[in-house]
């Protein structure tokens, strides 16, 4: 499919990536590179690339690059890349933001070299090359958010995303980073705020002691890459904020009917939310 494909940024997606492509035999060689050298040589050390670059230099002859980098450094790399990168390659990243990273890029994408918006909606709360599989991706989402019209280069990367188990959607950037500030992101902040209020309450031994299952189930992203998530929230800020204050809004809602020993209301308010989230689940 293609001749030699690089990927910036080894963790856990980025390598799964790479592990992704060589076993479906997408491109002749990977090539990868990562700031952090212990990363890089564990790429090489599980074969997760075939080689390991010192610079975006070694991507020249590339014709697919993927940018796998915490979302504050996304488009910094991306335009460093443009200096680099031969005609006809097409570059993806797969950051969980869209918007503010299109933004700081569209206006410098050099003729001839095409740049597509994407974000595979897969992930765990490991991090590093040393938690990628190949199947992390499988039967997920791969969402394109296209700058203008839908090209060959749009295409080409949606026939990738394919190969490697992925199920295509295309989004606006603008409706996308809406859509997941509330199904992903406040997610992530409600999960790190329990953690929170729990370790705040540390001084009482039993808090820790009585944590089970349902807790551990509904905080495991507590433990994602705080880097990741720091960025995702300050780049993804007014949505996030707005996602926050209707979560409160009906937090208030719960509160006011259990206040009032409203049970009838609260049996119905539960069986409704139930009822949704069977729905959600199929």
């Amino acid at each position: 499919m293609f001749n030699a494909i690089g990927i910036i940024g080894l963790g856990l997606i980025g390598g799964s990536l790479g592990l992704a492509i060589k076993h479906n035999k997408l491109s002749k060689v990977v090539i990868g590179f990562d700031t952090n050298k212990e990363n890089l040589n564990d790429a090489l050390k599980l074969e997760l690339i075939d080689i390991g670059a010192n610079s975006y230099k070694s991507f020249s002859i590339c014709d697919f690059v993927i940018v796998s980098v915490p979302p504050s450094q996304t488009a910094k790399v991306i335009l460093d890349l443009f200096d680099v990168l031969r005609e006809n390659t097409i570059i993806i990243d797969v950051a969980s933001v869209k918007e503010p990273i299109i933004a700081d890029i569209k206006s410098s994408i050099p003729k001839g070299i095409s740049y597509i918006p994407t974000h595979p909606i897969a992930g765990t709360e490991n991090f590093g090359p040393k938690s990628a599989f190949r199947q992390l991706f499988d039967d997920k989402y791969f969402i394109i958010t296209p700058i203008n019209e839908i090209t060959f280069a749009e295409k080409k990367v949606e026939e990738f995303a394919k190969k490697i188990n992925m199920k295509v959607k295309y989004m606006d950037a603008k409706r996308h980073d809406e859509v997941f500030a509330y199904v992903s992101h406040l997610p992530h902040i409600i999960a790190y705020n329990l953690v929170n209020l729990i370790w705040n309450k540390k001084e009482n031994d039993e808090a820790y002691s009585f944590v089970g299952g349902g807790f551990k189930d509904f905080t495991r992203i507590a433990k994602s890459n705080e880097k990741m998530w720091s960025d995702i929230f300050f780049l993804n800020k007014k949505n996030i904020l707005s996602a926050i204050n209707d979560y409160i809004e009906n937090l208030l809602v719960l509160k006011t009917i259990i206040e009032n020993n409203d049970k009838e209301k609260l049996l119905e308010t539960l069986k409704n939310i139930r009822l949704f989230k069977e729905h959600l689940d199929g």
